[in-house]
């Protein structure tokens, strides 16, 4: 059985009884060390996390190459577009004043910037600070990926 990218969703409900469990006990998993890694804030993770993704380039690919060459690597490539505070607050939900505090939080700890013009952007402290969270994360994946190719595999010998 040959899976395409818009196969997945069925895939997935057709399989969900061999991946859910997968991906809750990954994902809880991933939960309690990035909580542990962001002293128990999970709010402060996603702050985070959404200032990472919305100032992310739309031309932005696979292309990257690995973890290190793209958060250790330099030029133009890697610029971010600009994000406030109430934007992030509108993104996530997460009250316009709370999101302030966390950002304070972040710049402290050296993992945001904010520039005279009020745009936040991820330092690359923050990349090397939270290593093992990105690590935290490709086990996870890893985990989603190996249950997807037995899943497949044993659909493709029932089929056959």
């Amino acid at each position: 059985m040959q899976t395409k990218n818009s196969d997945w969703g069925g895939f997935i409900n057709t399989n969900f009884r061999s991946i859910w469990p997968v991906h809750l006990a990954g994902f809880t998993r991933l939960l309690v060390q990035l909580r542990a890694r962001f002293d128990g804030d999970l709010d402060l993770m996603l702050v985070l996390a959404v200032i990472g993704d919305r100032t992310r380039p739309e031309e932005w690919t696979p292309e990257l190459l690995t973890y290190r060459q793209m958060t250790h690597g330099g030029g133009d490539e890697h610029r971010q577009y600009p994000i406030n505070i109430q934007s992030v607050s509108e993104y996530s939900g997460i009250p316009r004043e709370t999101v302030r505090r966390k950002v304070a939080v972040l710049q402290s700890k050296g993992w945001v910037t904010r520039g005279t013009d009020g745009c936040l952007a991820i330092s690359r402290t923050a990349a090397e600070d939270l290593e093992d969270a990105s690590n935290d994360s490709v086990a996870y994946l890893e985990a989603l990926l190996k249950v997807f190719d037995a899943t497949r595999d044993r659909s493709t010998k029932t089929t056959t």
